[in-house]
């Protein structure tokens, strides 16, 4: 099996030896260079793409190719309506589960459905808002929520617009370096609130974008805020505060191109509200600035507003020949649009014909790569056959060697274990019989102990018997030893000898209960007393508290308990305890 698992591996290593990321190093040389310009120069970075051979990328590179390219066209400001690629690739990373390129499609693809399906393109926005959640690009998610919002605005809901806008704008004022993208949110606030005729709110958020743009001495952000605010009080029929933030705007212009724009705002301004002189003098001025640029956008607008201009006056010879520029114009641009379009669908379709064909070769490869395979297998399971054939014997006797000494290690380890299990035997008997020892030689002395402390007590009760003859006859010192002796045996308590018969034999008094539940306290007290050997003296002095008295009181509860615990009349008490309650225990 060695032999053919190397030939195998050694067809494929021949087969995927020249692959690499991209399909060539060329490619990948491109694409890394593309990566790094599409943000500063996009246009670079496209004509970078443009030179990519994208026949042959897998499901990943496709996808990644894509984004990578509707990223630098939007970049570049180009139109990116018809980049159908956006969605195959939206698709793909959405399922391989990848927060921050699924984010990055999902907001591409909004933008490209934006024109076309609003409802769709709110969908993606929002997909890309919740991807974005699940990864740390803070600018991201404010974009996201930036053209949410203006997708709200432009569908005339500016509330919503106004709480996308906000929420913004909390991400870029808590960012380094987004001043700009603050004063754009800022501005956008303040159209959506002049939409819904609240003039003094959006007066504050313009006058925020102004002073930020001031802050930052930022020309070109000061004449899109002052533009913006003549636009906007423009569309909201306020000609006069219109005109003041036009030229505010055109004071501080320094690009032609804003200019320009300026130039065909005011214009327009004058000329709804038939200050014809004034937008005539606006559009001379725009005239003589787009001579030197020939921007076909510009030139177009401003021909259809001569031809108002020119109409509302009568001069209809006037309004038609600008009516014709104006409509050339706009022909021309939309060949301009309908010449990109073709050369895109020239690029897809040539790049689908160089795909098919590398597909054909790739099959024609794997197809000889196949026969070839068949081949070589078929050559290395008749070598392996023919070894096997040879080496079976020796096979067989080195398994029949081996499994022989296995058996004898395996019955080696048995012996083995046994002897160590008996000798673990013969050590846990050992020490079972030396922790018996221990504890019986522990239990007699604390027995003996228990005894001799019990003997004690018993000679100190029983003192005044055994006072002497010389003593008694002077009562002053018998009376005072009787006294002594009196004390001493009312401080002893039937408690202590309890605790004792429970420390010498452990819950005897509640082993008694149970199984003699007749036997009252003082009889329970008793049985204690009988284990220590106490005789009625004894036991009368301790319980009746006296040192002479008649013994019929001691004898009467004797027999009771011997009744109680079913025992003859001369039935020895402590004996009968000891069988039934400590040595069953």
């Amino acid at each position: 099996m060695k032999i053919n698992t190397f030939i195998i591996f050694a067809l494929f290593c021949g087969l995927l030896i020249s692959c690499t990321k991209w399909g060539s190093r060329e490619n990948s040389h491109l694409i890394r260079q593309a990566q790094l310009l599409k943000e500063q120069t996009p246009d670079s970075a496209l004509t970078l793409l443009d030179a990519v051979n994208t026949s042959g990328f897998s499901k990943a590179e496709r996808a990644e190719y894509n984004l990578l390219q509707i990223q630098a066209k939007r970049n570049a400001g180009m139109d990116v309506s018809a980049e159908t690629g956006i969605s195959d690739a939206r698709e793909y990373f959405i399922r391989k589960k990848d927060p921050q390129k699924a984010a990055l499609v999902c907001f591409y693809a909004a933008i490209v459905a934006e024109q076309k399906q609003t409802t769709a393109a709110m969908e993606y926005y929002q997909e890309a808002l919740e991807f974005s959640k699940k990864t740390d690009n803070k600018e991201l998610q404010g974009k996201i929520l930036y053209n949410l919002g203006h997708l709200h605005y432009s569908n005339e809901w500016y509330d919503e617009a106004i709480n996308c806008y906000q929420q913004a704008l909390n991400i870029f004022q808590l960012m380094d370096n987004q001043y700009q993208r603050e004063i754009y949110t800022l501005n956008a606030i303040a159209s959506s609130l002049m939409m819904k005729n609240k003039t003094d709110s959006a007066q504050y958020f313009y006058q925020q974008a102004l002073d930020l743009a001031q802050l930052h001495e930022d020309v070109i952000l000061l004449v899109m805020v002052y533009t913006n605010m003549g636009a906007t009080y423009k569309e909201l029929g306020q000609p006069e505060k219109a005109t003041y933030f036009s030229r505010q705007a055109l004071q501080l212009a320094e690009n032609d191109n804003e200019k320009i724009y300026i130039y065909l705002n005011l214009a327009n301004i004058y000329h709804e509200i038939s200050n014809v002189d004034s937008a005539r003098y606006y559009i001379h001025l725009a005239e003589t600035e787009l001579n030197d640029k020939g921007n076909i956008f510009w030139l177009a607008s401003l021909a259809n507003l001569v031809y108002q201009i020119e109409k509302k006056d009568g001069n209809y010879q006037k309004a038609i020949e600008n009516l014709e520029s104006y409509t050339g114009l706009q022909r021309e641009i939309l060949d301009n649009n309908d010449r990109k379009l073709l050369m895109e669908l020239q690029k897809k379709y040539d790049m689908t014909i160089k795909e098919n064909e590398l597909n054909k070769q790739r099959n024609r490869a794997w197809k000889y790569a196949g026969i070839s395979l068949l081949f070589l297998l078929a050559l290395a399971v008749f070598s392996i056959y023919i070894l096997r054939i040879s080496m079976k014997q020796k096979e067989a006797l080195a398994k029949e060697q081996l499994q022989n000494t296995e058996k004898q290690l395996a019955l080696e380890q048995s012996e083995r274990e046994k002897m160590e299990k008996t000798f673990e035997l013969e050590q846990v008997v050992q020490q079972a019989q030396t922790l018996q020892e221990m504890y019986y030689q522990r239990d007699n002395e604390m027995k003996s102990k228990f005894l001799e402390r019990i003997g004690i007590i018993k000679k100190v009760a029983l003192l005044a018997p055994y006072l002497s003859e010389d003593a008694l006859k002077d009562r002053s010192v018998a009376l005072k030893l009787e006294i002594k002796t009196r004390d001493i045996v009312k401080n002893l308590n039937l408690q202590n000898f309890n605790d004792i018969a429970n420390e010498l034999y452990p819950s005897f008094t509640e082993r008694v209960k149970q199984l003699y539940s007749q036997l009252d306290d003082r009889e329970i007290s008793i049985c204690c007393l009988l284990l220590f050997d106490f005789d009625n003296k004894e036991l009368d002095l301790f319980i009746n508290r006296r040192l002479k008295s008649s013994l019929n009181t001691i004898q009467k509860w004797k027999s009771n308990i011997r009744r109680k615990i079913n025992i003859d009349s001369h039935g020895d008490i402590k004996d009968h305890l000891l069988k039934t309650i400590v040595e069953k225990s």
